[in-house]
């Protein structure tokens, strides 16, 4: 009996050897790819041409597209939905966030207080989890509110100072930092996903960034956004997990973790690099956080 037991321990320390030595293959294969595809995005700029992402959204027409006359409010927004209270870090994070200076710092515990009249929500977002509503709220409060946003975390550089260059320069639309890495854009298909992964330093990051309110990139984004909420209505409706947990995954939900978000923004990156200022001012601390 002691020497099935012997095997068995045995085969089990094997197998998490191999496992661990599959992911540092895996983590060295995608440093390295990264450290490529960064170099040669310093050394040249990105055609967008629309006959690359055929059968995408983003050959859809442009939006309607507000005057470029519209300023970027000095307003630094965050969301906490919960469920539950922010625990001692969250808290430190949104502490951080409201000595941000020459801005008014608005954490969002209630989406209502965002809602315009005449812009309501879409009807599938009270069936949203929190994270997915906090995705959503993102995209509304850029369009029609515009300013900046900040994941609930640690954020050391001013953002008034990022708001004031994108005000001085009415080309641009939108600062963001640059994705920090290729495993954190998402896995689409064909060649969208190939130029993501390939292009990932050309993409802004999903935890900070500053938005002209009601410009075509904002429009796109939120008619996109729309349009997957039509699909998932139901299923929404019928998962009934819009008070869960928002690092749950339950069998019935129906929206993957970027798809409302990440899906949407980086993209649009792409098709809009000529209008992004890429700045690490608007990244917050992305470890340690939780």
């Amino acid at each position: 009996m002691r020497a099935l037991d012997w095997a068995r321990t045995a085969k089990h320390r094997a197998f998490i050897v191999t496992k661990k030595a599959r992911w540092t293959m895996r983590d060295w294969k995608i440093r390295v790819a990264d450290t490529h595809w960064a170099a040669r995005s310093r050394g040249g700029t990105f055609g967008y041409h629309p006959e690359q992402f055929g059968a995408t959204f983003l050959t859809r027409l442009p939006v309607r597209e507000v005057t470029q006359e519209s300023a970027v409010p000095n307003i630094l927004w965050a969301f906490w939905l919960g469920p539950a209270e922010p625990n001692a870090r969250r808290n430190q994070a949104i502490a951080n966030l409201r000595r941000q200076p020459r801005v008014e710092v608005r954490i969002v515990t209630d989406p209502a207080e965002v809602e315009l009249p005449d812009h309501p929500f879409h009807p599938a977002f009270i069936d949203l989890n929190p994270m997915h509503k906090s995705d959503y709220l993102r995209a509304y409060v850029m369009h029609h509110h515009g300013g900046a946003y900040a994941d609930i975390k640690q954020l050391e550089c001013p953002v008034a100072d990022v708001i004031d260059e994108l005000n001085s320069s009415p080309e641009l639309w939108l600062a963001g930092y640059r994705e920090v890495t290729s495993r954190h854009v998402p896995d689409l298909p064909r060649e969208l996903g190939w130029y993501l992964k390939h292009e990932y330093r050309r993409v802004i990051g999903p935890s900070g960034f500053v938005f002209r309110p009601g410009t075509a990139f904002t429009g796109e984004w939120v008619r996109e956004m729309h349009a997957r909420l039509d699909y998932f209505r139901e299923p929404l409706r019928e998962a009934g997990w819009g008070e869960g947990s928002p690092y749950d995954k339950p069998l019935h939900y129906p929206i993957r973790w970027s798809e409302i978000l990440g899906d949407i923004v980086q993209p649009l990156c792409l098709k809009y690099q000529d209008r992004i200022l890429f700045t690490d001012a608007v990244r917050p601390l992305l470890r340690d956080y939780r």
